[in-house]
């Protein structure tokens, strides 16, 4: 890989930051819908496209197999994550306080994890990858639950709405997901 410039590096590392964010923002909405296990329907697109724009940014073109072979090497910590993000639908009204910051958690720390993986010119170990994933996810996690706990009900819907604005949900979906989530406000006062 070529030497960019200290201002180039800037101009990446923002671009990279702000892909992360929307990426997890929109992950964490995708959350806020009651079903088990459509999450990993939802989530799995948005992270493959996260990782190709963060490896874009970092002059490597990747295809979906590339990205899936990039996302195994976290294995058995995503795997895990995901299961335990549709276990947690199961426990009504409080399933989403789980959800939320589990889904923003896991997809902030592949995008760190792939920023950091590309920076190195792809040539982490896999040890040192599922190690910088799970205390970043940790982290982001601890993070997103404290602030699901400091906002509740206006945080989810925050998340929502910067996901609709992000234009990572459609109109209808956002419709829908709204209505839901008013729903189940509704049914908890």
């Amino acid at each position: 890989m070529a030497t960019t410039s200290p201002r180039a590096d800037d101009h990446r590392d923002r671009a990279v930051a702000d892909i992360i964010h929307v990426s997890a923002v929109a992950a964490a909405a995708t959350a806020v819908q009651p079903i088990p296990l459509l999450d990993l329907a939802l989530l799995a697109p948005v992270q493959i496209v996260m990782v190709q724009k963060i490896g874009r940014l970092h002059g490597y073109e990747l295809d979906r197999k590339a990205v899936v072979e990039i996302l195994s090497t976290f294995g058995a910590s995503i795997a895990t994550q995901s299961v335990l993000l549709s276990a947690s639908k199961l426990i009504p009204v409080l399933g989403w306080a789980v959800a939320v910051p589990m889904a923003y958690a896991i997809t902030h720390a592949i995008g760190e994890v792939a920023d950091y993986y590309f920076t190195c010119g792809r040539g982490v170990p896999n040890r040192a990858l599922k190690r910088r994933f799970r205390d970043i996810f940790r982290t982001r996690r601890r993070e997103q639950t404290e602030a699901v706990k400091r906002g509740g009900f206006k945080a989810r819907l925050q998340a929502l709405v910067d996901a609709y604005e992000a234009g990572l949900l459609s109109e209808d979906e956002f419709k829908l997901a709204k209505k839901q989530l008013l729903d189940e406000l509704r049914r908890t006062r």
